[in-house]
């Protein structure tokens, strides 16, 4: 009987001896160490990340310097959906026209290749490539002039808007009139281009509204 317990037991703690170490080895990054993993996305967090931009064809481009890199870890670019390897120190990658961008970084050494370390933003300033006209001279302060702001009017609205704006006596009224149209262009932009999803949760609730009605008069009846 004795003997047969010390087996029992000697199954038991093996059993939690495999476990443990098949549990560890899972929660190590699919086996990359701690001290790795942990070392890298502290040098992740240090990751620095700027931008300059030039004006090409009367629009902007963005050029973007990553700094504090190391050849341990690698990026990946969403925008242009590329990986940069072997870096260290920084680089800069040209060329972005857009308003947002993300970069992700894993980790590059051979016995926990491709490990997600972590993700960084930058955010593109709105480029008005109006507001050099010489319609703006002299209301440089007004928001269509601004040299940093959205404008996504065309160039005659654009024009319209500002001549308005230069001839009205009320401009503060004007200004405030001027930005919720823009801003309600915008929701219509962004319902027009969503729009299905804002439809099914509709359709959803009036079915359900639909569904209780019917019931309650069922139940009336």
């Amino acid at each position: 009987m004795n003997i047969l317990l010390n087996n029992i037991k000697k199954i038991i703690l093996s059993f939690i001896i495999s476990f443990s170490f098949i549990n560890c080895f899972a929660l190590a990054y699919n086996g990359c160490e701690y001290n790795k993993v942990s070392r890298l996305k502290s040098v992740v967090q240090n990751i620095s990340i700027s931008y300059d931009y030039r004006i090409v064809n009367n629009d902007v481009v963005f050029d973007v310097t990553i700094s504090n890199l190391t050849k341990d870890i690698y990026l990946y670019d969403s925008y242009f959906n590329k990986n940069y390897y072997g870096v260290d120190g920084e680089i800069t990658i040209e060329n972005y026209d857009i308003n947002k961008n993300s970069y992700s970084f894993y980790s590059n050494l051979e016995d926990c290749y491709g490990t997600f370390l972590g993700k960084k933003y930058v955010v593109f300033p709105s480029y008005n490539k109006y507001y050099e006209d010489d319609l703006c001279k002299g209301i440089e302060d007004f928001g269509l002039c601004k040299k940093w702001t959205k404008v996504s009017y065309s160039y005659e609205e654009f024009v319209k808007l500002v001549s308005e704006y230069k001839n009205t006596p009320k401009k503060e009224e004007y200004v405030q009139e001027v930005y919720e149209k823009n801003f309600w262009d915008e929701v219509a932009l962004i319902y027009a281009k969503y729009y299905y999803y804002f439809l099914v949760p509709v359709i959803l609730v009036c079915g359900i509204i639909v569904i209780v009605s019917k019931r309650k008069n069922k139940f009336k009846i």
